[in-house]
């Protein structure tokens, strides 16, 4: 029986996944807004530890981006990365169960920005984003030019490497993040292959 006053402790930390769970489904998987002060978000942003749902919702949606980009001429892939990356990382909780991993898969994007800015050809049409079943949100990506492009490509993979590198050295300092920063960290560096120079 709970008391009047109080909840009993192991019905209080039930009550609590179970609103975790439910108001991460739609943040962090298939919503079509992914504003990091979103309400669906605020239910997961206290979560001390990572947790296999999250986490997988994370590796699925890094999956979608790597698929989506690499549909796309070489040209538009960096652009189309960084708007997916940015995209994930608003998806990812706060909070010291995942911040770290939001603030390195953020600011990698913000990286390849400056690259895609740097080389960008605005000459080329713009690419259209297709159909993407977990990040919906449509986007538009600008082109790189093709004299640039294996520089640009170089340069893009090295913030790949460095994201990667980052998220493990992360999960070191804690036995409940490891695991799930490696995997995180695996799926990030799995998106180099849309970052081969020709």
């Amino acid at each position: 029986m709970v008391s009047s006053g109080r909840l009993h402790p192991l019905y209080a930390a039930v009550l609590t996944a179970a609103l975790a769970v439910t108001g991460v489904s739609d943040g962090y998987g298939q919503s079509t807004d992914p504003s990091p002060r979103g309400s669906s978000n605020s239910q997961a942003e206290g979560a001390a530890t990572p947790s296999d749902f999250i986490t997988n919702a994370i590796l699925a949606n890094l999956a979608a981006a790597r698929s989506e980009c690499g549909s796309y001429d070489r040209i538009y892939r960096i652009d189309c990365l960084r708007h997916r990356l940015l995209d994930i990382s608003r998806r990812i909780p706060e909070g010291p169960a995942y911040g770290q991993a939001r603030q390195i898969v953020g600011r990698a994007a913000s990286r390849l920005g400056s690259i895609q800015s740097a080389n960008a050809d605005t000459r080329v049409p713009k690419q259209r984003s297709r159909r993407n079943p977990r990040l919906r949100e449509a986007k538009v990506y600008t082109a790189i030019k093709r004299e640039k492009l294996n520089q640009a490509m170089q340069q893009a993979s090295r913030v790949i490497e460095e994201a990667a590198t980052q998220l493990l050295r992360a999960g070191e300092n804690s036995e409940k993040r490891s695991a799930h920063y490696q995997k995180i960290a695996a799926a990030v560096g799995s998106t180099k292959v849309l970052l081969r120079s020709a």
